[in-house]
Parts: structure tokens; sequence; C-alpha cells
């Protein structure tokens, strides 16, 4: 990855290239700045998914703490690493674009060395490599704390609705829908198989295709993704994925884990956790929830990652029926404004400029004509007209999903209307069908 532009941390600390020989300290740093440990996971295993392609790691030159012996080897004080993914967003017409995406993981900073320039080193280093190098056109991210990455020009893309449902929950699913449900089959395995993850991928990949904000792990981490080591998971059932299926190819998954559970009555109130869940049309996301919330000894099913006007939610009955609890869930960044616009499709025709501010990333801190017609097709270039609309680059990344409209945002203060009606203009075009997906996790 190139760095020669890119802004080194503070004295006494350099940024240097990581490789599967750097487990050890890599998992130290994790469990110190997550303060989170797996038991029974190796450093090896640990960081079995790392990408190190786009990944780096900060030293320090610091002579050793009190309490450290002086000889003990180098720690890390600082870690990252970008998985290569790409994010489901609107295409031309009635279709989606899959464009791809920088997955920024595994972000760490050690709590000793916090304040000194080491996170904001490791972002311009990932944010710049992409640009230098002609990476992913966007970055993405979930965030640990919400505060932290809005001064990096990534702004929230989607929400993450999750649901509570009973053990029998009736899904009012139209007619038509329930009848297209009724040839379908389930089967349950566990997911730590080469069969497994590979059929798990494939459905995957293809239910994305059909959801705004879905985001796809590549090929190259799918074996390791749904690792489930006997030591590291206790007590707890294996890890399974829920198939269904139409003529023995997959239409719908879910990645589940079972717990036991009874209450004072010695009545059965197991729960059914959710980790992860796609479909590729209504029928099968019917045939899945409904398989979902009838397992016997359990009580409630918890669904992760459904968007605001997922047809779970309301097939189940609306917010107060599955105590729906919403967070944010992708943040999106623009790595370049104009590969990152013309990549993606528009709802209207639109033809703007933008005058876009990037602290990050200066070569986006300039002005950008958007156009587009009527076939939805957009292009964006640099240039010197005068500005009609003035904006962050995190209302961008925001906006680009489909999701958060750029008429909401500047409501709220974000934008500034150059020219009467640019922001309504822009923000239908930008729009999408659909509210985003809440995503998977990585």
């Amino acid at each position: 990855m190139s760095s020669q532009t890119t802004p080194g941390p503070g004295s006494g600390h350099r940024l240097v290239p990581l490789t599967p020989q750097d487990a050890p300290r890599m998992t130290r740093l994790a469990e110190t700045a997550f303060f989170e440990i797996a038991p029974g996971i190796t450093p090896e295993q640990m960081v079995a998914t790392f990408a190190y392609h786009r990944s780096s790691g900060v030293e320090t030159d610091e002579p050793a703490p009190v309490g450290v012996p002086a000889d003990a080897p180098r720690p890390l004080v600082g870690l990252y690493c970008a998985y290569d993914m790409h994010v489901t967003v609107p295409g031309p017409g009635a279709g989606h674009a899959q464009v791809p995406m920088s997955g920024l993981s595994w972000v760490s900073v050690h709590p000793d060395h916090r304040r000194r320039g080491i996170l904001r080193s490791m972002m311009a280093h990932h944010l710049h490599g992409l640009h230098d190098d002609g990476g992913a056109p966007v970055a993405g991210l979930w965030a640990a704390e919400v505060g932290i990455y809005g001064r990096f020009g990534y702004g929230t893309a989607s929400h993450n609705m999750k649901l509570e449902l009973g053990r029998g929950t009736a899904l009012q699913a139209p007619p038509a829908v329930v009848e297209a449900a009724a040839g379908l089959r389930s089967h349950m395995v566990p997911v730590d198989s080469e069969e497994a993850t590979a059929a798990l991928q494939r459905v995957h990949t293809a239910a994305a295709e059909h959801q705004l904000g879905a985001v796809t792990r590549g090929e190259d981490v799918r074996r390791d993704w749904f690792r489930d080591l006997p030591k590291a998971r206790g007590p707890k059932e294996p890890l399974h994925v829920l198939f269904v299926t139409r003529d023995g190819e997959a239409t719908a998954y879910a990645t589940m884990r079972r717990e036991s559970d009874w209450n004072d009555y010695e009545m059965p109130q197991g729960k059914v956790r959710v980790g992860e869940l796609g479909a590729t049309d209504s029928a099968g996301l019917y045939a899945l929830v409904r398989r979902l919330v009838d397992f016997d000894l359990t009580g409630s099913v918890s669904l992760p990652a459904r968007g605001v006007d997922d047809p779970v939610l309301w097939w189940a009955g609306g917010p107060r029926s599955t105590s729906a609890k919403v967070t944010d869930a992708l943040w999106l960044r623009l790595v370049d404004v104009d590969r990152a616009l013309s990549r993606r499709g528009y709802a209207a025709p639109v033809d703007v400029v933008l005058e876009v501010a990037d602290d990050t990333c200066p070569w986006n801190a300039r002005r950008w004509r958007l156009t587009a017609g009527n076939d939805g097709v957009g292009t964006c270039v640099a240039t010197e007209d005068p500005a009609d609309l003035r904006l962050p680059v995190e209302v961008l990344g925001a906006a680009y999903a489909g999701g958060r409209s750029v008429a909401a945002q500047a409501a709220a203060g974000w934008v500034t209307e150059e020219t009467p009606g640019a922001v309504v203009r822009l923000s239908r075009a930008m729009r999408g069908d659909h509210e985003p997906l809440g995503t998977i996790g990585f």
C-alpha cells in the first residue's frame, strides 16, 4: 500500500506492515483495546480472517513502561485492517448496483497511547492508500462509538433494526407470499464445514443483489468467517446455518444458535439467536422466519440487522409487536467523490455542482458536477463552475446507499444551498426505493 502522501503518527510512533508472524501482538492489542478475551482461541486462529494486504500496525519507540521487562518484544499500540467487500446501492433505473467497498475493521489503539494522533494517522493511511492505488471508491465500517468516525468523513448510511419475536408469532403475509412459500423446504446444519460455508456464501451474495445496503464478504474469508471452536463456545450449542431451499438451491439462510433456558415453573424459555440473515425473495424470507419461530423448547427469537421498512417487521405486526430497537449500522465514506458517485445509479435526472469539504482526503475538497439523465446513469467530474450546494463529504456517504436523504441532512444544517431547488433535486436523485438493510458485522 502506498503511504507517500499519508501523514504519520505523532512523535515516538511509526506505522509498520503486518504479517501472520505478528499474530501474538495483534491479539494482545485487540484484547487490551476491547478488554474481551475469547477462551480457547490461539492468536493464529484469532487473526485467521485478517486482511494483511490492506492493514497496518503502529509501534512506539518509547521505553518499556514500569512493570514490563526492558527486553520484551516491542508491542503494537495501534492496528487496523480492511476487507475487500461490496455494498449494494441504487443502480440505474429500477436495478441495484454493487460497488467495491473497503470494509475497515480491527481498529484498535492501546488505551495508554490515546490522543497522540495514532487513530488519525491510521485512518489517513487507509484512505490515502485506497486513493493512491485506485482501490475501492467507497469505504465502510461499523462504529464501536458513534462520536469517532464522523470527523474522518464517514456518514451513517443505514440503520440496524433488531426484532424480538415470540415463539409461534403469527406472520400475516399476503396470500401470494404464503402460497409461494408453501413448496419451500428448510434444514439446519453445522456451519463449520466446507460444504456449509460454500452454500452459505452463494446465497449470501445472491441475496445481496436484492437488498439495498447489503454488504458482501469475499470468497477469501468465507471459510474462516464462521469458525466455531468448542473451547471458545463452551456449553453453547454449535453455530448452525438454517437454509431454505427451492429445487435443491438455497434461497434464504440464517446463522443461528439456540440457548437453553427455563423459567421458575420449569417451562422452556430457550432463545434463538440469529447472527446473520439473508433472502433472495419474499417467499424465502417468509419461510425462513416462520421456521425460526417454531423451534421446540424456545420462547423467543432475536433477529438482527433488519431494515426500518423490512417485511418481517410488518408481517409480525409492526414495531410494538416486535419490540423493535434501532441503532446505526453501516457507516460509508466516499474515498474518491468522482469514482463513487459515478458507480451508483440515480432515481431522477439531476445536474448539480457540489462543493465538497474533506479534511482527511484533500483531493475531494473541490467542486464536482454530478449529472444523470432519465436512464439513471450518473457521471461526476471536477469543475470550476459555481457551486449549487456546499456540503461535507460525510453527507454524501450517509446518502450513498439510498437511505438518509440529502434533504433531511440539509434540514439539520449540514448542507448549504446556493441555487434554490438544488437540495431537492439531489435528494430525490439519490434516494432508493427502499430503506437500506441493516448489514452484516465485520
